[in-house]
């Protein structure tokens, strides 16, 4: 044949997923929900009638295709499938080994991590670095009952995902399908490390002589959507996310806990913003991901409307006293990255 059955699967697949989202955006826009520029609708009508060719086309050969050629055809991809899966498993520790991106205790960490994982479960290399470095940060020596979390937490992602209507909406993204359940673990360790912190320095308070004041964790304050809507938009929007920010930080017990929740604040901000870009498409999957955040972490997002308003008003009133012409007191120029930047072109 010309075209392989794989290839036609794809095609048709693809087409399909074309002419679902074109619908949904015509059907909104008839029942008055969305609103389209000339340029945008006739962009739209385009795509869907190229699709429904294309499908129509693609979905004749295919089934002209006799059904004993197909079987074969999916038995082999299965069969390769499975030869490639398992040699890149075996492969595993030798790749590890000669990444010169990793430092010496990551590569131990991960190596360390592939001895103690039961024989049906697997990690990919990049999942494999993600859960070596939360080790290696939190000073966790006992992978076991990580691995065990993030696969619980995959699972629920996972099932989750897959409960979502075909075609309604944005099921799966293939980037954040894997990367959402390692930030929602590094969240949650994150979280619980902040608590044991303070329950620690209570414990070593009531032994010390003196009067010391003992620490409560109240939670995590809750996030408000339109900061993530509207950020770039207005400054009162980037100032809420800012102070938002801020007040956990304050939360952190540790430096060291301040730099994770740095890299966490960023990780989850690029995958709200992302998500808020797909518009209705990815009211779905992001709700999945504030409800996950939510039953993990405890991170809860204010709906209330009084209290939104509250704060709004709130925000501007501190805004308008601020000096945005001062710059931070520790500010640099040249960061760490610029910095190596220069060295990596003066070599």
């Amino acid at each position: 044949m010309e075209i392989s059955i794989f290839a036609l699967e794809k095609l048709i697949d693809e087409n399909a997923q074309k002419i679902a989202n074109c619908s949904k955006q015509m059907k909104d826009l008839d029942a008055g929900t969305i609103t389209l520029s000339p340029m945008k609708l006739a962009s739209v009508e385009n795509t869907l009638e190229e699709a429904n060719k294309s499908y129509e086309t693609y979905q004749k050969l295919y089934d002209e295709i006799p059904q004993d050629e197909k079987d074969k055809q999916k038995e082999l991809v299965r069969v390769q499938e499975a030869l490639a899966k398992q040699s890149y498993y075996k492969l595993q520790k030798i790749r590890l080994k000669r990444n010169k991106n990793l430092k010496r205790n990551q590569r131990l960490e991960a190596m360390m991590i592939i001895d103690e994982l039961p024989d049906d479960i697997d990690f990919d290399d990049r999942e494999l670095i993600e859960i070596s470095s939360i080790v290696i940060k939190n000073n966790i020596r006992e992978a076991s009952e990580l691995e065990k979390d993030l696969i619980d937490i995959k699972n629920d992602f996972d099932a989750r995902l897959e409960s979502l209507d075909d075609g309604k909406d944005l099921k799966h993204f293939t980037f954040l399908d894997t990367y959402i359940p390692i930030i929602i673990l590094h969240f949650n360790v994150l979280v619980q490390n902040i608590q044991e912190t303070i329950e620690q320095f209570n414990e070593n308070a009531k032994k010390a002589e003196g009067e010391v004041k003992l620490l409560t964790f109240r939670g995590l304050p809750k996030y408000e959507d339109w900061w993530i809507e509207e950020l770039f938009k207005n400054h009162q929007a980037y100032f809420g996310l800012y102070k938002w920010k801020d007040i956990i930080h304050h939360q952190c017990m540790t430096e060291q806990q301040q730099i994770i929740w740095d890299k966490i604040f960023n990780n989850w901000l690029m995958v709200k913003k992302i998500l808020n870009s797909k518009d209705e498409n990815g009211y779905d999957y992001n709700y999945v991901f504030d409800d996950m955040i939510q039953k993990y972490v405890e991170l809860e997002e204010e709906l209330d409307s009084e209290n939104l308003q509250s704060m709004e008003k709130i925000i501007l009133n501190i805004t308008k006293k601020e000096d945005f012409t001062k710059m931070k007191a520790e500010h640099n120029i040249i960061t760490t990255y610029v910095q190596w930047k220069i060295n990596r072109l003066k070599s």
